[in-house]
């Protein structure tokens, strides 16, 4: 047998042990898979997918290359740019739509339940969302292909857990999938709501002593979308409820789909058990925007704003705004009403000058202080210990992580951050600096807090401290 039907019998191993739909939705044909002289390599859409794959599968794929290869098989991730093209992407007359529906829109949508006659929807601001006009790039393109697979197929992945910071398109995607529900053939019943709204709504049926029709409204549904669900911290019956409703969604087969500004580890800080049945199902990461996908975002939200940027603009906008879209949309309504205050064309000079002032406004100042503080409150540290001359990992991990968060949010020297960090040397944050890059492009554990966690969710977690405080 030579190895094209080796990796075939690998294919068919894979599809059997992972199922035929985890199987499609890891490692499909978005992926590649070659070998070579006991190598096995993995090619994937992006470098966030590559982490995603390894920390997920590599024991899998390693077991299953050594029945087929022997045991000097080794498994390896690559980026692969290419991706397939879907339905949407394909259609060259598709229209071109922001990324985010215009904020203060109606937060609850309904599909028509299947024993009603099908009526046309009436047109709401968040409709406007869909899997069209979503900007796809590194920072969501998991989490976009994620949905979609949810939108086609529900109930095949247990609860889906979309997490992020503000603005970075899990409302957007939430709509995407509501109307794709809509639009589907199969008419199912589908619910869009906040985590507020489910509370208020909650509250209401214990008030009216009308707990029986709230139950069936929300565990009858096909589908049931809830966003925000970092709003239910404190609120242990709302949260008591909800439990009880994925449960039961679960137990029929049909699908959840949660929303979160913060990850699965914060949110132990909620509800222990609300995290046990999040991990039952996926829970996937959504980032700010890289320039790549900050470019589209611009480009369309110009489109829609009906504003001409010339494209050295556009990139300026992207190059400079490293934040959300609703960050982006700012800047642009910023060049506008600048535009129009000194009857002026928006040009590359217009617009360095305005958007560094926007910037230096809507950026929060980061501290030396704040990334200590932040850090020793996720790792469990004190502040004398981080500035120790201590070498143990519980002590040295953390202080790395500082110094590399401080050389991305700061503006500091070298020399100030080494001696802010316990007197140490320039060299010192450089290397630092290294190792924790490294450790993020092999997607390696540290240990948080006497327990062990892959570095990216422990940035994400004093990121988002950092966000809060």
């Amino acid at each position: 047998m030579d190895d094209s039907d080796r990796l075939s019998a690998l294919q068919k191993a894979l599809a059997e042990r992972l199922g035929t739909q985890r199987y499609e939705l890891w490692l499909g044909p978005h992926t590649s898979l070659a070998y070579d002289d006991g190598k096995l390599t993995i090619g994937c859409p992006s470098k966030f997918e590559c982490q995603w794959l390894r920390s997920r599968l590599q024991s899998t794929l390693l077991e299953s290359c050594q029945q087929i290869w022997g045991d000097g098989v080794s498994v390896h991730f690559k980026v692969c740019r290419k991706r397939r093209k879907t339905k949407q992407q394909s259609q060259p007359d598709s229209p071109q739509q922001p990324l985010f529906p215009e904020l203060g829109t109606d937060q609850r949508e309904q599909t028509s339940p299947p024993s009603r006659p099908r009526r046309q929807p009436r047109r709401r601001p968040g409709l406007k969302s869909s899997f069209a006009n979503f900007v796809v790039g590194p920072s969501n393109e998991l989490a976009h292909r994620l949905a979609q697979s949810v939108a086609e197929q529900p109930g095949h992945y247990g609860p889906l857990l979309l997490f992020g910071p503000p603005g970075v398109g899990k409302t957007h995607l939430c709509y995407a999938m509501l109307q794709q529900l809509r639009q589907s053939e199969a008419r199912l019943h589908a619910i869009r709501i906040t985590a507020e709204q489910f509370t208020g709504e909650f509250l209401a049926a214990l008030d009216r002593r009308a707990l029986p029709s709230f139950r069936q409204k929300y565990r009858s549904v096909d589908v049931l979308l809830i966003d925000d669900i970092q709003f239910l911290i404190g609120k242990r019956a709302t949260i008591d409820e909800l439990l009880h409703t994925i449960d039961t969604l679960h137990d029929r087969g049909r699908q959840v789909v949660l929303t979160c500004d913060r990850s699965p580890g914060d949110l132990q800080k909620t509800s222990v058990e609300l995290v046990s049945r999040v991990s039952g199902g996926l829970s996937i990461p959504m980032e700010v925007p890289e320039f790549q996908t900050r470019h589209g975002i611009v480009r369309q939200l110009a489109t829609r704003l009906k504003v001409s940027l010339d494209e050295p603009v556009i990139e300026l906008i992207a190059a400079q705004v490293a934040g959300s879209a609703r960050q982006l949309a700012g800047a642009i309504n910023r060049l506008v009403a600048t535009s129009m205050a000194h009857k002026s064309a928006i040009t590359v000079d217009m617009a360095r000058a305005t958007l560094a002032e926007f910037v230096q406004q809507n950026t929060p100042s980061v501290r030396l202080a704040d990334i200590q503080k932040a850090v020793c409150e996720v790792f469990g540290v004190e502040a004398s210990s981080l500035k120790s001359q201590r070498k143990t990992r519980s002590i040295t991990e953390p202080r790395m992580l500082a110094m590399w968060l401080a050389r991305k949010y700061t503006r500091a020297a070298l020399g100030e951050i080494g001696e802010y960090f316990g007197r140490r040397s320039h060299s010192t944050v450089v290397s630092a600096q290294k190792k924790i890059e490294k450790l993020v492009s092999e997607n390696a554990e540290i240990s948080v807090a006497d327990r062990p966690c892959q570095v990216d969710e422990a940035i994400r977690q004093v990121e988002s401290v950092l966000r809060s405080a």
